[in-house]
Parts: structure tokens; C-alpha cells; sequence
């Protein structure tokens, strides 16, 4: 490759004048705004989130399960997008047909889910996408796609690389977007094959009309290369492209007779932008002001920028100048008119942080392996995704991680090749790459002419969970209750008398549950109501893309033909027989977590048994030390013991933690609905209020929801769109953890939950199979704002 000219020499050229200045942008905030500033703040004064998916691997076998971890940050801040709870994943085939989609359940930014494989998808390559319903107002990749190949091995499958030639397909793209005439001119060069893949060590030489050798260059393992180069004006110039065996030649597009180029040259501890011109062109321009600006996607800074009689004007920013992560340089002329732009990544204010030597620990059956992150916070939200795989896995191949992905592929127009490159042991030589990567991308994805026609309208609402609307019909009542479910107590509701209906906001339905109403009579009896309902959302939304991913390649290849079984057992008779010991895993864990929760009192927990041994709620409190006394109507519950002077002889009777006002609502209380119930006759934590006991009901929605409430007085609805629950992840058990099969397409584990101990070290057991090596591919966040992404082979012997 041709050596780059320094920016700052100085000839003693007339034509050529270095003027410099130091650049400090902060000077510039104050002053009077301009209509770029002001359209800019505009059209980014609504919020962006950015998601990024962290997918278990991206080449999948039948049967096997796609786990994912979705993060959402605020795009501004590269926080976790803490109001987010609403993301929609979906996969999509070659033709867009969507196979499979799912709503999940974020908390503080972070949700998983899974998608299983199974004999509806056919051999090929598919697309995942994570994104949010207020994605889709904004014109910038802020969404996550993933290409994944899946192999249905029921089918033949050819998946053998091909053995045609490439069509080899070259561009070259000037820095800043314009070619000018008799100045020099740096030059980005993308050569990739048709399947867009960048093709590496691919060697070009320029020539001019007379067959003269100008210059050359030489691509890294991308396909890119740059070279510099001064166009004399009315020449046509060729180059050609040799990669293997196979040449081509391209014709150069021929240089513009006036206008402006733009260079940048990273001198380490800042920037220098160069805007030059030709003689021709100065003439026309002197005098004139132009106008730099910077921004980030949230922040717009400017500066003024006159021609004299110089034809280069050249600029120094300080890194401490400009922002964390993407700067957008855009020169703009006298008409607000954007002439060149050209982008430039600033690592420094970017948290990433690495794990230490792992520890490992070895019982008879299984193998415990402790990650040291010392520098994680353990009490601050933070969350990993580590996919387990074998150390020669040819099953990972994604093209980005957590950084790229949130820093780098929301601003550009395309896709980029192997992004995660950049961001994976960061050194100059990779600074140098991307900065060359950013040459050739052109334009950023902030269209100027969007952000000057931008009208601000919100098509797309942000949604926080499930709202429901309820029209009363003809009802006599004017309260309502709403019973509870998963992640909602239970709740009463006032409908004024000069309204018709109430509404209800952030419900989190999961899976199956239904909704259900009672109406509230005067007598505080509990009625089936006849209520409208309406959810909001009732359907998951799609999603257009802006950029086309790369078909992921396929390593080795997987022969459909061998007879050997290399499953030990169906991947379902797994699922069967853990299910047994998780589930009592559970109960247990759930029994304990109950106790901490309520350490005072008497803890009936309800089985089948004990849900058909009381007719009633009233048959049960009474067996518990209560005198009842039942009416049409109404109910009475008081003590056996005596009472003090002046003490209430009434309980305090909570329902799903709502405080009863009157009981009679508990006497069409279905015993089928209870999950527990804790009876404290001291009533010590509630004070004199509770010197004749306290009596905390729960129910459990899942048994109401699965049997029924009595439908005489609820009205019960499926709600149309809820949120699905996570599922345990299962891997295979494989006939062999040693052959080929295994070492290229098995699965060990995937975490899409890892947290930190009090010790810093993230820690996860698997069972001994006499594997040596072990690969993890950490993708995370911590630490309010910093980023883990990290592959890590770790020998088990």
C-alpha cells in the first residue's frame, strides 16, 4: 500500500497553504444556533434505543434449541434501557416469511428466550431479529439482525463450498464522497465476491489512459484497501484486480473538475481534518463560510470554515474534543447544503472489561468452572450470556458482539463484515482497520435530507407491557375488581359515574394466563360483570430492515448420510428426565423463599389434597382458631381468644396483599385458587390494628386460570398477545464427545443469566464427559455502563 502523506507537512508550494487551528467545539455550544443545529436537535430530541441479541451459536442442527439474550440500551447514554419491557424476536426465512416469533420480558434492558428447531424449517439460511415497537419510528439500523444457517438433518444436504470462481465486484469510494481533479485524493477500496464477503489479499495497480503505472494497493482480510492518488482533469484512469488466478478490470469513475474533498489523519492524541480544493474551485468559494459539524447521533456541535486564497484548510481536534464512540464530520456549504462526510471511532470513555485465569474444580460426576471478574460490581444489575461450546466449535460465527453492534453498526448504511474484529483485543493495528473500514462506508445513517424534512410525529408507541381497555355494559356497578395474576396483585377499580369504562396499564401477562373481573356490588358481593375488553398491544409488530446481513459461511460440513446415531437419546427424553428433579428443584426453592418472606405465622401451603379437603374459605379460617359466622351476604370472622380492651376483634384479612375493607367477597373464594395461606394470631407486625390476627391469602393464577374461577361471578378472557416465559435450556447427549460431530456442531451449555458471586467470579457446572477443552463465547453488561465480550477456551483436564 502507498504511504500516506502527512497532513501537517508544509510545502512551499504557492498553491498550497496549511492553515491550522486548534479545534475546541465546547467554545462553539453557546453560539446562536443555525437551521442544521436546530433540525438536528429536532429530529434526535426523541429517545433511540439500540438492541443487541446474543445468540447460543449460528448454526443449528434439528431439534436443537436457539437461546438468545436480548440487550436494549439507551442509544445516547449506552445504558440499559431500564423502561423497556416489551421486545419482540422473530426468525424469518430467504423469502421474509416469518417461521417463528415470540414476545419476552425485559428487565432493566435485559430479557431471554429460546426457539426450538423443529421439522418446519428446511435446510438453509435464516434471519433473527430482536427489536422494539418504538424502533420502528426511526430511520437507523437500531434493531438486531442476525443471520443463522440451520440444517434439517431429515433432509439431503449439500452444504459443500462451491468451486465456481467469485464474480469479483470492486468499489472505490473517495474519502468524504467526491473525486476532485489535480489534488490529492485519498481513495478506500472495498473488493468483495457476490455473496458480499470481502476478498482478502486481493492486489490492484492504477493506470492512466496511456497504459502508466500510477500507484497500487493490496486489501486486508476484508477486502479493503485505500490508496492516495491526484487525478490530472479530462484522464480516464483503470485499474486492475488480481486475487488468485482471477483478474479484473475496473474503470475509475473520472474526477469532478471543481469541488471539495475531505481527509482525516489520527496523530494519537488528536485528529486532523483536511478540506481541500482546487484552483479552480477556490476562486469561486473564496469568502465564503462553510460550516464543520460534529455530532454523535445525540449531540451537534459546529464550526465556521472560510476559504482565502489557500486550497487546503486543515483542522486539529483533541480526542478529549470529541465524543465516546462514533464522530460524524459533515462538511456543509453557505446553503446548508451537505457536501462530504466521514466518519471516525474514539475508543477512549469505553468500559471494557476481561476476566482473569479461571478455577476449576472437579467432583466424580461433573466439573465446576469459576470465571474471576474482579472488577464487576456483584451488586450493581449486570448480566452475562455465555455460550459453552467445544473448543473447536465451527458453529459460532457471528459477526458481531455487544460492542460493534451498539457502538458501530447503528450508524452506518450497511453491514459490516466481522465487526466484532474491531472490537475483540483492541490494539492500533485494529484502530488503524476501522478507521479504514469507516472510510469506505460513505454517508452515515443520519440522512441530512431526513433530519431537514424530519415532522415530529410518533407512529410507533413505546410499550410498557399489556394495557387493557374495558367498556362497562349496562352494568349497576361502578367497582370492579381485577383479579390476580403472575406479576399483578389483585386490584379494585372506580368507574366515575360520567364515564363508561377504566383502563389499566402495564400488565405482564405470562404465557397462557387469562384475565379475569369481578363486579362489586353494594353490598360489597362480588358479581360477573359484562365488560368490553380491548389489549393493547394485541399483536407482534414487524419490522423492515435497513440492511441486507451476510450469509453466514458455512466451515465444515455436516454429511446427512452417516449412519451412526450421534444423539445418545432424543433431545425430549432429556427434557422428560430432568424435568422430574428440576421441578422438586423448584418447589423446594419456592417453599423456602415463601418462609423468608413471611417468618412470623402458620404457612398452610395448598396441594391437591388440601385444596379438596374445605368446601370453602370460611370451613378452612375456622379450623384455624376463628369463630365464622356466614350470611347470605356477608361474613363474619373473629377470634376464639379472648380480647384485650379496646383491641379490634376483627382480623386483618389480606387478599394477593390487598387489605379487605369487608369478607364477603371471600365467600365465593374457590379453594382450587389457593397457592398458600399465612395465619399470624399475634398480628405483632401490624401493631394494635392486628391484636386479633393477621391473615394473608395468596392465590396461585396459574391453578385459577388452569381450572377456572366459579363463572358466576368472574368474567374470564384470553388475552390475545402475552409474554413468553423462559425456558430451561437443554443440551443434547451425544453418542461420542469425542468425534468430529461433537467438536464441530455440539452444545454443552448456554447461560443466558450469569451473575457474579460476592467473590467476583461467575461460576457454572457441567457434566464430566472427558472433554478436554472447553470454548465460551461472554457477551454482558456491568457495572452501569461497561461491556464484557470475551471468548475464552479453558482446558478441563
Amino acid at each position: 500500500m502507498t504511504k500516506l502523506y502527512s497532513t501537517s507537512k508544509i510545502t512551499n508550494s504557492k498553491l498550497f497553504i496549511l492553515l491550522f487551528c486548534l479545534l475546541c467545539f465546547n467554545s462553539i455550544i453557546g453560539q446562536n444556533k443555525t437551521d442544521i443545529e436546530s433540525s438536528f436537535n429536532d429530529y434526535v430530541k426523541l429517545p433511540r434505543e439500540v438492541a443487541y441479541a446474543h445468540l447460543n451459536k449460528s448454526l443449528y442442527l434439528l431439534d436443537e434449541t436457539i437461546g438468545f439474550s436480548v440487550y436494549v440500551f439507551d442509544k445516547n447514554s449506552k445504558t440499559h434501557s431500564n423502561g423497556t419491557t416489551n421486545v419482540y424476536c422473530s426468525i424469518e426465512d430467504s423469502k421474509g416469511n416469518i417461521l417463528n416469533k415470540t414476545l419476552i420480558l425485559a428487565e432493566k434492558g435485559v430479557a431471554n428466550g429460546s426457539f426450538q428447531i423443529d421439522s418446519t424449517y428446511a435446510s438453509g439460511s435464516y434471519t433473527f431479529k430482536a427489536y422494539t415497537n418504538w424502533m420502528k419510528n426511526f430511520d437507523e439500523q437500531n434493531f438486531y439482525l442476525q443471520d443463522i444457517k440451520i440444517i434439517n438433518t431429515d433432509e439431503e444436504n449439500d452444504l459443500s463450498t462451491r468451486m465456481e470462481a467469485p464474480i469479483i465486484d470492486t468499489q472505490f469510494l473517495p474519502e468524504g464522497g467526491h473525486l476532485i481533479s489535480n489534488i490529492k485524493n485519498v481513495i478506500g477500496v472495498v473488493i468483495k465476491d457476490d455473496s458480499g464477503y470481502g476478498l482478502k489479499e486481493a492486489e490492484g495497480i492504477i493506470k492512466d489512459s496511456n497504459g502508466e503505472l500510477i500507484t497500487n494497493f493490496k486489501t486486508n482480510q476484508f477486502g479493503i484497501g485505500k490508496f492516495i492518488f491526484i487525478p490530472e482533469e479530462g484522464k480516464d484512469y483503470t485499474a486492475e484486480i488480481t486475487y488468485n488466478d482471477l483478474t479484473s478490470t475496473v474503470k475509475i469513475k473520472p474526477a469532478e473538475r471543481s469541488g471539495l474533498n475531505l481527509s482525516l489523519n489520527d496523530l494519537g492524541s488528536k485528529i486532523a481534518l483536511t478540506v481541500r480544493t482546487n484552483a479552480k474551485t477556490v476562486k469561486n468559494i473564496r469568502g465564503k463560510n462553510f460550516k464543520l459539524i460534529i455530532h454523535n447521533g445525540s449531540i451537534i456541535k459546529s464550526l465556521d470554515i472560510s476559504f482565502t486564497d489557500a486550497q487546503d484548510i486543515t483542522k486539529l481536534v483533541n480526542h478529549s474534543d470529541l465524543y465516546s464512540g462514533m464522530n460524524i464530520f459533515t462538511l456543509f456549504d453557505e446553503k446548508n447544503k451537505p457536501l462530504l462526510e466521514r466518519l471516525y471511532f474514539n475508543h477512549d470513555g469505553i468500559s471494557i472489561i476481561n476476566s482473569e485465569k479461571e478455577n476449576i474444580t472437579k467432583t466424580s460426576d461433573s466439573i465446576t468452572v469459576s470465571v474471576p471478574f474482579k472488577t464487576i460490581n456483584a451488586t450493581n444489575f449486570h448480566n452475562l450470556s455465555v455460550s459453552v461450546l467445544p473448543s473447536r466449535t465451527t458453529s459460532y460465527d457471528t459477526d458481531h458482539n455487544i460492542l460493534s453492534y451498539t457502538y458501530l453498526q447503528p450508524y452506518v448504511k450497511g453491514y459490516i463484515e466481522n465487526a466484532r474484529y474491531y472490537f475483540t483485543a483492541i490494539d492500533r493495528k485494529k484502530k488503524f482497520e476501522l478507521d479504514n473500514l469507516l472510510l469506505t462506508q460513505g454517508w452515515s445513517s443520519y440522512d441530512w435530507n431526513s433530519i431537514f424534512d424530519y415532522e415530529s410525529e410518533i407512529k410507533y408507541n413505546f410499550e410498557k407491557g399489556i394495557s387493557v381497555n374495558a367498556n362497562v355494559n349496562k352494568s349497576k356497578s361502578n367497582s370492579f375488581i381485577m383479579y390476580p395474576m403472575t406479576h399483578s396483585s389483585t386490584q379494585t377499580l372506580d368507574v366515575p359515574e360520567n364515564e363508561k369504562g377504566f383502563n389499566i396499564v402495564g400488565l405482564l401477562p405470562m404465557d397462557d394466563e387469562k384475565i379475569a373481573f369481578g363486579s362489586i356490588d353494594k353490598k360489597q358481593g362480588v358479581e360477573k360483570p359484562n365488560l368490553y375488553l380491548q389489549f393493547t398491544p394485541s399483536t407482534i409488530p414487524t419490522i423492515d430492515n435497513f440492511v441486507k446481513t451476510l450469509p453466514l459461511k458455512v466451515k465444515s460440513i455436516y454429511d446427512s448420510k452417516i449412519e451412526e446415531s450421534m444423539y445418545k437419546n432424543s433431545i425430549s427424553d432429556a427434557q422428560e428426565l430432568d424435568e422430574v428433579v428440576i421441578n422438586a428443584q423448584k418447589e423446594k426453592a419456592r417453599v423456602d423463599k415463601i418462609e423468608r418472606v413471611h417468618p412470623i405465622g402458620k404457612i398452610d401451603i395448598f396441594d391437591e389434597n388440601a385444596r379438596n379437603r374445605y368446601i370453602d374459605f370460611p370451613s378452612y379460617i375456622s379450623t384455624k382458631g376463628f369463630s365464622v359466622i356466614k350470611g347470605a351476604n356477608s361474613l363474619s370472622i373473629t377470634p376464639l381468644r379472648r380480647m384485650t380492651l379496646n383491641s379490634s376483634n376483627t382480623p386483618l384479612i389480606y387478599l394477593d396483599n390487598l387489605l379487605l375493607s369487608e369478607f364477603s367477597i371471600l365467600l365465593n373464594l374457590n379453594m382450587r385458587d389457593i397457592d398458600y395461606i399465612v395465619v399470624d394470631k399475634s398480628g405483632s407486625r401490624e401493631g394494635m390494628r392486628g391484636a386479633a390476627g393477621v391473615i394473608k391469602i395468596f392465590t396461585d393464577p396459574n391453578l385459577k386460570f388452569g381450572k377456572g374461577i366459579q363463572k358466576d361471578i368472574s368474567q374470564e378472557s384470553q388475552i390475545p398477545l402475552t409474554f413468553t416465559s423462559p425456558k430451561t435450556f437443554y443440551a443434547p447427549l451425544y453418542s461420542s464427545y469425542r468425534n468430529e460431530f461433537f467438536n464441530k456442531y455440539g452444545v454443552i451449555d448456554w447461560i443466558p443469566t450469569g451473575k457474579i458471586d460476592s467473590n467476583g467470579y461467575f461460576t457454572f457446572k457441567i457434566a464430566d464427559k472427558g472433554i478436554d477443552q472447553i470454548k465460551l463465547f461472554i457477551e454482558g453488561t456491568a457495572n452501569e455502563g461497561s461491556y464484557i465480550s470475551e471468548e475464552k477456551i479453558i482446558t478441563l483436564d
